[in-house]
């Protein structure tokens, strides 16, 4: 008489799959955790976010390019608009008689000393030359806006010769005043929070000469074509 067959499984057999299982399951929380903890510990990435120009200049030609060169300069875009807006009415292909070129009409001796060996190439290297050239006159003279604006029309020797004064060249009286007023209507406007003194703002010219910046129209501004500049005179 043959012995019947069991149908019962092995213990051990059973519990094979179930060992293995469990191990795979294991290994993968262990992988998750390794995966949390570097994910913790690694340094947050910064997105840097683009530069908003404001809306007075996203209009205006070379705006992106003029933001960017002002903001590596460390200058107020609102000051580098105001030059240009004087110096070229933003027109990059501008000379004057004296030689200045491009948006920010540079001396091509003055482009030389930052390394742009034509300022007229491009509006990048002209403004790039130019912005570098007004934030050497701020530190200069001190973030006195003024002289800072006279050095660059008429160049800082002239400025260092007549006592850290304006010069008396017409050009240059009329060239500080005229950016001034663009600067002051177009850099971001104070906070409501502070106070607002209502002194007028003055500049001294010369001995026994001030000029109210008030009284300036703010709608004056001197072509490039009509303003030839008298760099070191």
């Amino acid at each position: 008489m043959v012995a019947a067959l069991s149908n019962t499984t092995s213990p051990a057999a059973d519990s094979v799959p179930i060992a293995f299982a469990a191990y795979q399951l294991r290994i993968e929380h262990a992988a998750e955790l390794r995966l949390t903890a570097f994910n913790l510990n690694a340094p947050a990435i910064e997105v840097q976010a683009e530069p908003v120009i404001p809306l007075r200049f996203a209009n205006r030609r070379f705006a992106k390019l003029i933001d960017e060169a002002a903001r590596k300069a460390n200058l107020d875009p609102a000051l580098v608009h105001a030059v240009i807006a004087v110096e070229s009415a933003y027109n990059p292909a501008a000379r004057s008689a004296k030689g200045a070129i491009g948006l920010m009409q540079v001396l091509p001796e003055t482009a030389l000393r930052y390394g742009v060996a034509d300022p007229a190439i491009s509006p990048e290297a002209n403004l790039r030359a130019g912005t570098r050239y007004l934030s050497y006159l701020m530190e200069l003279f001190d973030k006195r806006f003024d002289l800072v604006l006279a050095a660059y029309n008429a160049g800082e020797n002239a400025v260092l010769r007549h006592g850290q004064r304006i010069p008396p060249f017409r050009e240059t009286q009329q060239y500080v005043p005229a950016v001034l007023t663009k600067y002051r209507e177009w850099r971001e406007p104070v906070p409501l929070a502070l106070p607002v003194a209502s002194v007028p703002v003055r500049i001294q010219y010369m001995p026994g000469t001030r000029l109210d910046l008030g009284t300036i129209d703010a709608g004056i501004y001197y072509d490039s074509v009509d303003i030839r500049h008298t760099r070191e005179h």
